[in-house]
């Protein structure tokens, strides 16, 4: 089985230009079983006040329309907000799924409300637990007790866990957000893929560096940091015996 890390850079409020690229990376990648794309890679990561702005989120879920008829064949994994919620929408065949993001950013609880629905994305024999950005983050006080969304997940017995993200650059980012994913994959004994939104280093936004850890917790795929990236990769590197990280740091 074949997935795609679409590491695209998604712009804040420019849904029609985020579409045109996520339907052309989804071309690019017929071959995939699932296309997977950055937290609200539809509407770019957007202020607030964007995002409260008369129509926006109707924009935003219409072009989700656009895109499952564009990619009817091809299984896509979209970030968008829908209603009320910042999600994670599943596109095929006219198969509409959505996955709601429970642990909110600060700036997110003035426009979203956390979800505790509790679901998986089967596709054939494989069953995905689907999470958002902080959805992966410790909620505990305590850094050596790691508490979060996938404690909930894990009672439906997932196969692997996907992270869609818009994790931002800065100084040791790269390292300490790999070992937060790592834990994870520690407490869980699944794999994980990761996609991240990125913009060019000039920009010091978003960095990139999405990635697969495998069941051995090391990561055995990564797109590069600061670049667009659409990346197949067979799911048969999951079983990859490395001990070593495919991925190094970057300095600003």
């Amino acid at each position: 089985m074949k997935i795609t890390l679409a590491q695209i850079c998604c712009v804040a409020g420019d849904i029609d230009g985020n579409v045109a690229k996520i339907i052309e990376a989804a071309h690019k990648a017929k071959a995939s079983t699932l296309v997977i794309f950055p937290e609200l890679s539809v509407s770019g990561m957007c202020s607030a006040e964007m995002l409260k702005s008369p129509g926006f989120i109707d924009k935003c879920e219409n072009a989700l329309d656009k895109i499952a008829a564009e990619c009817e064949n091809v299984g896509v994994l979209v970030g968008c907000p829908v209603g009320k919620f910042n999600a994670a929408v599943y596109l095929f065949q006219g198969q509409r799924k959505v996955f709601k993001k429970k642990y909110l950013e600060d700036y997110e609880r003035d426009v979203f409300e956390p979800s505790d629905a509790d679901e998986l994305l089967q596709i054939g024999c494989h069953k995905y637990a689907v999470t958002i950005g902080k959805d992966l983050a410790n909620t505990n006080d305590d850094e050596f007790l790691l508490t979060n969304r996938v404690d909930e997940l894990m009672l439906l017995a997932p196969d692997v866990i996907i992270n869609i993200g818009a994790e931002k650059c800065g100084a040791n980012q790269s390292r300490i957000r790999r070992n937060t994913l790592r834990q994870n994959v520690l407490k869980t004994e699944r794999p994980l893929v990761f996609v991240n939104n990125v913009a060019a280093k000039k920009e010091a936004t978003f960095d990139g560096g999405s990635m697969i850890f495998g069941y051995e917790s090391y990561v055995v795929a990564s797109a590069p940091f600061f670049e667009e990236s659409v990346m197949d990769v067979n799911l048969e590197c999951l079983i990859s015996m490395k001990h070593v990280d495919e991925q190094q740091d970057y300095e600003l």
